[in-house]
């Protein structure tokens, strides 16, 4: 018995282990990220590599707004995701309301074809998205972004809300119906309170998607002016050698947004479920 539980005991300490080993190797890349972004340049490229700098330099994150104009960058990654974000969650919970709740001609063959749509991947979507947005004017202008993202985002906006307006009961919805509600008033005042944790949960994947998103953002837009925050990450690149302290410090730009954001949505399910139970 006791060959048996210490058996156990070492199989533990060993899966223990591999888990420590796995979360420093996925954790690590993040850590080298921040510590580069607070290093002088000389610091950069000492051998052997610093674990922790020897002090805080915060000249990478002045330089990169001083001399790199993230600050612009910064402002058009934010009017980007913010319009697409409201956009396709105004449009994604009409879609799955609709979808879910409405008998309409045709209802099962669209579920089906948002499911389809997710086979192809965005790469294969250039071209097309590319002629379209030449074709209206749109090309190296903001809302060439916006259109895109909408587009692609909206399919998995509407697959995730449409789980959340299912599991509304119908009998809130008949007793709407007979109080005399009309469709909007249905939506509006009985299944949206409800479904608002769904809500938030598809609309933090949109803004960090967005807001991360470069293969359309490098494709469409050309002037520096208009750039998004990932695609200013490439005019830290020169000819000669690249900035990685401002590279660095504004990669760790882009990642405060999203860890806020997350955080906040976090603390909102805790107090939503909390206030659920009470009830």
């Amino acid at each position: 018995m006791k060959h048996v539980k210490r058996r156990s005991e070492l199989s533990n300490m060993l899966i223990y282990m591999l888990a420590a080993i796995v979360f420093i190797i996925v954790l690590f890349p993040f850590y080298w990220i921040l510590v580069t972004s607070f290093k002088e340049t000389l610091a950069i490229y000492e051998l052997p590599p610093r674990l922790f700098p020897k002090y805080f330099d915060f000249d990478n994150y002045i330089r990169s707004f001083t001399q790199y104009n993230v600050n612009s960058y910064f402002l058009n990654s934010l009017r980007v995701t913010l319009a697409t974000v409201v956009f396709t969650t105004l449009f994604a919970s009409s879609a799955a309301f609709a979808l879910t709740r409405l008998e309409f001609k045709g209802n099962a063959l669209i579920r089906r074809f948002l499911g389809t749509t997710q086979m192809f991947p965005v790469v294969v979507l250039l071209v097309p998205l590319f002629m379209l947005c030449n074709k209206f004017h749109l090309y190296n202008t903001l809302p060439s972004l916006v259109i895109p993202y909408v587009a692609l985002q909206l399919p998995v906006s509407i697959i995730l809300q449409s789980s959340y307006y299912r599991d509304v009961p119908k009998a809130l919805e008949d007793a709407a119906t007979l109080d005399g509600c009309n469709t909007f008033q249905v939506l509006w005042h009985v299944f949206f309170p409800l479904v608002t944790p769904g809500v938030v949960a598809t609309s933090v994947y949109t803004f960090i998607q967005v807001w991360q998103e470069f293969l359309i953002a490098s494709s469409f837009i050309t002037s520096r002016s208009r750039f998004t925050l990932t695609v200013g990450l490439t005019t830290f690149r020169g000819d000669e050698m690249t900035d990685w302290g401002a590279l660095m410090a504004t990669s760790v730009i882009i990642a405060v947004p999203a860890l806020i954001l997350f955080n906040l949505a976090q603390d909102f399910f805790i107090n939503k479920i909390a206030g659920s139970v009470k009830e």
